[in-house]
């Protein structure tokens, strides 16, 4: 394993660097990021837990993510960022092994254990890489397009994933043996950390010291406060999706139809990641994320309006749209208005709220049960809030050039 570096020219190109970190991250979330859209049918087939129980692993995961988005930058201060992304990409690659030894041996503590700890490598790997990213793209001052990549990268992954793992899920299923889908996430996850590992590893400073004190300085501030909350929200859609969007979309119109919740949202969040990215450095923060709240409250009113698997469809893209925006222009706005050594806490005080939002969303999702019959509520809900954020993100354009 190659050393840190203290040369004064570091051993890639800052591009050449975000476009390795980022190929990681395509790689593990082919892999270890997919396979959660086949989790909860994955253990229906040899479980007899209940659908809430299922959504909680998910939720699980969200739940130790948000204590440890902060929780990470006290406990692994010390630790530079290539190694806060390597030990938390193991944990992706343990993730799976552990959902193909639960087939074999069906324990529900097992599976909240190692959802519990997928969470804790989770935090570690993205605040890891988001600093490595954002320090990259400082002197060319191209957080949004560097994040863009990224994310970018990371939506692909997940989307080629579900395409993949779906067919092999399938395959599997019919000759008897689902297990076969953990095998292949496992394999794409490894190749993903063993590219993490070559990585150059280049001298950082020491994080700020994250006191309480230091993290009420940066909520104090309107600019953190808006964001927060908009990702809070935003998660709201990625934990409906996750916890309850493909039962619905299965019990209201066949499971032929599930590859409209597992295809258009990360194909909508792959495409609009990296064109937000760009975006960011051209328009205002605010106006590109009113856009997307004002998409995805769109897509909530079509099912409504259309009872038919293309109103889902749509649906499922503009929700995509909307958390494809969301993580990359208020990741972008860190880079931007917070210095290297304070963004760790920045970004563990602002992202802790994103996983929140999808834990939240996640067991109510599943607890309200999606069934036909009460589908306007839930839709309408998710609706009304997304329209409520479309306009307090017009109101971040007042904060551009605050600091945090």
């Amino acid at each position: 394993m190659p050393e840190p570096t203290n040369d004064a020219e570091p051993a890639l190109s800052a591009r050449a660097h975000v476009l390795l970190l980022s190929s990681t991250f395509f790689f593990i979330f082919l892999g270890a990021g997919a396979q959660q859209a086949f989790l909860l049918p994955y253990f229906e087939e040899f479980t007899d837990w209940s659908q809430p129980q299922r959504a909680l692993v998910i939720a699980t995961v969200y739940l130790s993510m948000t204590i440890f988005r902060l929780g990470n930058v006290y406990l692994l201060r010390d630790w530079p960022q290539w190694k806060c992304s390597i030990v938390g990409g193991a944990m992706y690659v343990l993730f799976p092994i552990a959902m193909l030894g639960v087939y074999f041996l069906p324990s529900y503590p097992l599976a909240i254990t190692a959802a519990a700890v997928w969470g804790w490598g989770g935090a570690a790997m993205w605040m890891g890489t988001t600093m490595q990213v954002l320090a990259l793209a400082d002197r060319a001052q191209r957080h949004g397009s560097g994040m863009g990549v990224l994310y970018g990268a990371t939506h692909a992954g997940w989307m080629l994933g579900v395409v993949v793992l779906g067919i092999v899920f399938r395959s599997a299923q019919q000759a008897g043996v689902p297990w076969m889908l953990y095998v292949a996430a496992t394999v794409f996850t490894l190749i993903g950390h063993a590219i993490m590992l070559l990585l150059p590893r280049p001298s950082e400073p020491l994080p700020e010291m994250p006191t309480w004190n230091a993290l009420m300085a940066i909520m104090s501030r309107a600019k953190a406060r808006i964001a927060a909350f908009l990702l809070f929200a935003a998660s709201l859609a990625f934990g409906f999706v996750l916890g309850s969007f493909t039962d619905y979309v299965e019990n209201a119109h066949g499971a032929q139809w599930l590859w409209i919740a597992t295809f258009f949202y990360p194909f909508a969040r792959f495409v609009l990641s990296f064109t937000s990215g760009l975006l960011s450095e051209r328009f205002s923060h605010g106006s590109i994320l009113a856009a997307g709240f004002f998409g995805g409250a769109a897509g909530m009113a079509v099912p409504l309006l259309w009872r038919h698997p293309a109103g889902l469809a749509v649906t499922a893209l503009t929700l995509g749209l909307l958390n494809g925006a969301v993580p990359v222009v208020s990741t972008a706005l860190i880079g931007t208005s917070a210095d290297q050594r304070r963004r760790p806490l920045t970004y563990g005080a602002m992202f802790t709220w994103r996983d929140l939002g999808v834990v939240i969303a996640t067991i109510a999702g599943s607890i309200l049960g999606l069934k036909a019959g009460s589908v306007a509520v839930t839709f309408g809900a998710f609706g009304a809030v997304f329209v409520g954020c479309g306009v307090i993100s017009l109101i971040l354009n007042r904060y551009a050039e605050q600091r945090l």
